[in-house]
């Protein structure tokens, strides 16, 4: 009966427990929430990825994530196939964790903004955040592709001014 119990409540996370410290250890397997307006990314406004700290796997994207008043890190929607919902002991919420490793990375209620109405409120110390690089983005490719093609153009008028210039 004690195996069957142990079996049941236990959940293989797949964690290095010496490669983290005592607190991302607590939210990763204790299923710990971090004090409001403590983590480092809650107020994080730059254009990047937001990753599992565990395993790498991609959660969350710079553009689900809004300004919040409740001090976490909050998003709108998740990456597809990138988190799963396990039941929690409030009724409103529940417990948010990485498809990857299994590792608690945050809770869900289902009280947020249009247009999902989802609050995924998550630990800053489950994740990582990985900036978009300049070339990455298109909108940012499309205005440096227009940049270089004024710059030969300019160089294209300045070489035939000098050429024309000699004579």
């Amino acid at each position: 009966m004690m195996r069957l119990y142990y079996q049941a409540f236990s959940k293989l996370i797949k964690v290095d427990r010496l490669a983290l410290t005592p607190h991302q250890y607590w939210i990763a397997a204790g299923k710990g929430m971090e004090r409001p307006y403590t983590g480092e990314y809650w107020f994080n406004q730059e254009v990047g990825t937001y990753h599992c700290k565990h395993c790498d796997n991609q959660l969350f994207s710079f553009d689900s994530k809004y300004k919040s008043t409740t001090g976490y890190a909050q998003f709108w929607n998740h990456l597809p196939n990138s988190v799963k919902l396990e039941e929690s002991n409030i009724k409103e919420e529940r417990d948010l964790c990485c498809a990857g490793c299994d590792s608690f990375v945050g809770k869900v209620s289902f009280d947020g903004p249009p247009p999902t109405f989802i609050k995924y409120s998550i630990n800053s110390a489950a994740l990582n955040f990985k900036l978009k690089l300049f070339q990455e983005d298109p909108y940012f490719r499309k205005i440096a592709r227009k940049e270089k093609q004024a710059q030969r153009s300019k160089k294209v008028e300045h070489n035939y001014l000098e050429s024309n210039s000699n004579l």
